[in-house]
């Protein structure tokens, strides 16, 4: 007999119907299903505060049970960052940015998820305020003199935003410098030390720069950025670039097969308006009349470093040079016409040290003078003369 429903449909003496509920109480034979949450297990109780920008960045506090070190945390359905685990009823998060609106707070931990319905709201900023605006960057050279967007890899140079912001004094905005190489600091003025090699040499390498502002509006905190602005940087390897240029030029003119036109490709023509070009050419028009190189016996060594001095003067002549440089060379040589005392089919060795200056033209490095001083030799008699040129 289903008791239950007997004493619902029966009225009888209330001391008789005492003591059958006791009975079916006892074996459970009335039991119904609950509909009361349950209180164990995981749960999301409460979050604070309930409301932060569309822009994200709120730091909001989520109160619940059974939460755990993996927990994740979506607001409105949107992931939160920064999601930190500090009790088993206690955790924090960042909200990211968002649309404006309410929804769910839902807590996700040991493969369960808890929700607080609607429990987030996000609120949009009205606009009033306006973002930063970087109207210029611009850069300090690590060498006195360079051009401010000329630097070679590994080089430290500084950096100088010029930024309007209506509301927020510019040194209360955030100032975030990315891009190749390490920035000093998010402010105006940064160092950026560039990376240690590109490839080719000269690369352009840019940086990037986005302005941040934070100010609060209806007692809530909001951020806005700037739109970005990029500065592009030519980075050279001028020690390799001026050597591999200087003992170009060497090479050539060691190589009697080769024109006069071809020895100075490298040259400027516009350098101490292009004297310097215009003296080896008369060098190595001479040197073509007058002599066979013997190419095999030509030998050739760098003398590094190069030295800088933008707008300056290189020795041992100092004529005009933004990088100077020097080679150890040897030549041997054949007279084709009589020179002097010496005759047609006369030997000749010569050795000493070519200093070569270069120029940045254009975010390129170009010769500019060649100055050779050595000691020529005739092999069989032992006659040695100075030789400049």
């Amino acid at each position: 007999m289903d008791l239950c429903r007997w004493s619902d449909r029966h009225p009888i003496r209330s001391d008789i119907a005492s003591l059958l509920l006791a009975v079916v109480a006892a074996t459970g034979a009335c039991a119904k299903s609950s509909t009361t949450q349950p209180t164990t297990g995981l749960r999301v109780t409460a979050i604070s505060p309930t409301v932060g920008s569309t822009s994200g960045g709120t730091t909001v506090t989520i109160t619940g049970t059974e939460f755990a070190s993996d927990a994740t945390v979506t607001l409105d359905g949107i992931a939160a960052t920064n999601v930190t685990f500090q009790s088993s009823t206690t955790i924090v998060a960042t909200t990211a940015a968002g649309p404006a609106g309410s929804g769910d707070v839902v807590v996700t931990s040991g493969g369960k998820t808890a929700t607080l319905p609607n429990g987030f709201g996000y609120v949009a900023p009205t606009g009033t305020n306006r973002p930063p605006v970087i109207t210029m960057i611009r850069s300090i050279a690590s060498r006195l003199g360079a051009p401010t967007d000329f630097a070679d890899q590994n080089d430290t140079v500084t950096l100088l935003a010029d930024v309007t912001d209506a509301e927020t004094p510019a040194n209360s905005l955030t100032y975030l410098w990315s891009g190749p190489g390490t920035f000093g600091g998010a402010t105006a003025t940064t160092s950026w030390h560039l990376p240690a090699m590109v490839s080719p040499s000269p690369s352009p390498v840019t940086a990037t720069l986005t302005v941040v502002e934070t100010y609060v509006e209806g007692k809530l905190t909001h951020t806005q950025a700037s739109d970005p602005k990029t500065f592009v940087m030519q980075v050279h390897d001028s020690q390799k670039e001026i050597l591999d240029m200087g003992e170009d030029f060497l090479t050539l003119f060691s190589q009697s097969n080769v024109s006069t036109k071809d020895v100075l490709h490298n040259f400027s023509t516009t350098c101490d308006g292009g004297k310097g070009r215009s003296e080896e050419q008369a060098d190595t028009d001479a040197n073509r009349a007058t002599y066979n190189e013997d190419f095999s016996k030509f030998t050739i060594t760098r003398l590094p470093p190069v030295t800088f001095n933008f707008g300056g003067l290189c020795p041992p002549e100092f004529v005009r040079g933004d990088g100077c440089s020097s080679f150890r060379v040897h030549w041997e040589t054949t007279y084709k016409k009589a020179v002097g005392t010496h005759k047609v089919g006369d030997h000749e060795t010569t050795d000493g040290i070519d200093y070569v200056t270069a120029v940045l033209e254009n975010n390129r490095w170009m010769l500019c003078y060649s100055r050779f001083e050595g000691t020529a030799k005739n092999p069989l008699t032992g006659l040695t003369r100075a030789v400049r040129w």
